[in-house]
């Protein structure tokens, strides 16, 4: 799923989800080599080092949230995740700290409930 894609990960993220990342093909670097940077914690120093870093003041960064690698992982069809859908913005943007595991869970059926939809339609 992630051959030959370069990941990021704040400190805040967990070992399962990093390994899951390499298992699925992916390599580990630092943030200025990643193309995906990966965090669970928007306040997190390592996290907000990206934030106050020029690439993402250019708009040349985009954090995820790393529970976007829990939902491929629990998707029928990996591809179908829609990761634009775990844009992490800094916290003083969020309408409170994090995302709540109310909103990951309701996220994650939604993308069940897409995948059940795809394979639903007539070809």
């Amino acid at each position: 799923m992630f051959q030959g894609q370069c990941g990021w990960f704040s400190s805040s993220v967990s070992r399962d989800l990093r390994q899951f990342w390499v298992a699925e093909g992916g390599t580990i670097s630092d943030p200025r080599a990643a193309d995906f940077l990966f965090s669970c914690d928007a306040s997190h120093p390592d996290t907000l080092r990206i934030y106050q870093s020029l690439d993402y003041i250019e708009d040349n960064a985009t954090v995820f949230h790393a529970c976007y690698l829990s939902a491929v992982a629990k998707a029928e069809m990996k591809n179908s995740v829609a990761l634009g859908h775990f844009i992490l913005p800094p916290a003083c943007l969020q309408q409170h700290d994090e995302v709540t595991p109310n909103e990951i869970k309701i996220l994650r059926e939604n993308s069940e409930l897409a995948t059940e939809h795809k394979k639903e339609l007539p070809k």
